[in-house]
């Protein structure tokens, strides 16, 4: 009976994943832009400081999907995974890590990755603008392990403690650079041109 709830919830996770096409991204990312600008103005208005919405990790996750294969960097990526965010024939899984603010990125402790896509969406909601990285170190990789969180502790020390390893892009970055290549720069309608209609 439990293989069998299983399975159904499974194959209802891999139906939702297949269902969600261009359309329908582009549908939810509206909606959710529209929200998220409604409620900055709101808050602006009120004087009120709250934080800034971030986008859905189904959104996030299928923008990345999109950017690799519009930009014929892995066609074979896909969002029908149980492991990871995507999966890829040629690059194994793919961590997808998106980021609204200068806040710390948080890294589950248990997840495994070959492959790891940074969407900077920082600008997303003033002029419509992403960054994609990519940082071809697995979670288990020297670099990844000795990445210094804290003044004492490293990346694989926290994980190892069963704790969410925790770092601003900003302070990242400058850690993993010789290993990052920007790979996307552009709007969220962008996305959806494949790179020769692009040049």
């Amino acid at each position: 009976m439990q293989i069998l709830l299983r399975s159904n919830i499974e194959n209802q996770v891999t139906t939702t994943m297949l269902n969600y096409t261009d359309d329908c991204l582009k549908e939810q990312y509206n909606l959710h832009t529209t929200y998220a600008r409604g409620r900055k103005d709101s808050s602006n208005k009120q004087n009120l400081k709250l934080r800034q919405a971030s986008l859905p990790e189904d959104i996030s996750e299928n923008m990345v999907k999109k950017i690799l294969h519009t930009q014929n960097i892995d066609n074979t990526s896909t969002r029908d995974t149980k492991k990871g965010d995507l999966h890829s024939q040629k690059e194994g899984i793919q961590e997808c890590k998106c980021f609204t603010s200068n806040g710390p990125i948080s890294f589950t402790p248990s997840s495994d990755w070959d492959v790891l896509y940074f969407l900077d969406a920082r600008n997303w909601l003033k002029n419509d603008t992403f960054i994609l990285f990519r940082v071809p170190l697995s979670k288990t990789s020297t670099e990844m392990k000795n990445i210094q969180i804290s003044k004492k502790q490293t990346f694989e020390d926290q994980a190892k403690q069963g704790r969410r390893p925790r770092i601003t892009w900003n302070k990242l970055y400058p850690l993993i650079e010789s290993h990052c290549s920007k790979v996307y720069e552009g709007t969220f309608d962008d996305i959806f041109i494949p790179l020769e209609v692009m040049e």
